[in-house]
């Protein structure tokens, strides 16, 4: 015979239907560990993005050499040294495009671990302990504000030395000729000294973010 719920005691038939909505209550709410996860997530995302911005800017230093051997030294394979020239410039673009990338989605990392910290302190029942945590919270944001000005600035300078690179290897391809390499020392010199300065700031940016970063980890024996 079967069982209907006009034969189960009204206690167990209110437990029964109240089930859902606990179920549902327990699921909404953040786990204790769960600001933990994010802050992992957080800490690799920036450690990704600060990896990609230094492999970015070390191709571009690859691509710089390679020209200068060509440009600046005497090269006695013209034609190869310039094939070389241009596996490292398709290298580099690719590799800078996507440090630009990854400063963008570093960005939204940065927004998904401030708002889970923000949930998180408001279960916080002291009014002095969640008070202490807002200020915390919100020191942290402007500490990862200035990371993500410096990232930008960074990955903002990285593009047009890019750019100004790529002109004078596209001009090496339509006249790759000895009297060319001289005609371009001036140039040559120019970037250099701009890629100095450029690759100088984007260090210190990633001193900067590594540091920042670092701190939010947790220690472990």
């Amino acid at each position: 015979m079967r069982t209907t719920l006009s034969r189960i005691p009204p206690a167990i038939v209110a437990a029964i239907l109240a089930m859902p909505v606990l179920l549902t209550a327990q699921t909404a709410e953040r786990s204790r560990t769960q600001g933990l996860k994010e802050t992992d997530r957080f800490v690799k995302a920036g450690e990704s993005t600060t990896q990609s911005i230094t492999t970015g800017k070390m191709q571009l230093q690859k691509t710089l050499d390679a020209y200068n051997s060509l440009v600046t030294q005497p090269s006695k394979d013209m034609k190869g040294d310039y094939k070389k020239l241009l596996k490292s410039s398709d290298v580099m673009n690719d590799k800078v495009a996507e440090a630009r990338q990854k400063i963008e989605a570093m960005q939204k990392a940065g927004e998904t671990y401030f708002s889970g910290r923000a949930e998180t302190i408001k279960a916080i029942t002291d009014p002095a302990l969640q008070s202490q945590a807002q200020e915390r919270l919100t020191a942290n944001q402007k500490e990862f504000a200035g990371v993500m000005e410096s990232l930008r600035d960074a990955g903002a300078a990285l593009e047009p030395f890019r750019k100004h690179l790529a002109d004078q290897i596209t001009f090496l391809g339509s006249d790759l000729t000895p009297s060319a390499m001289t005609s371009l020392k001036p140039q040559a010199e120019k970037l250099n000294a701009q890629g100095g300065e450029i690759f100088s700031k984007t260090d210190s940016a990633l001193a900067t973010a590594d540091a920042y970063f670092k701190a939010l980890r947790a220690t472990q024996a």
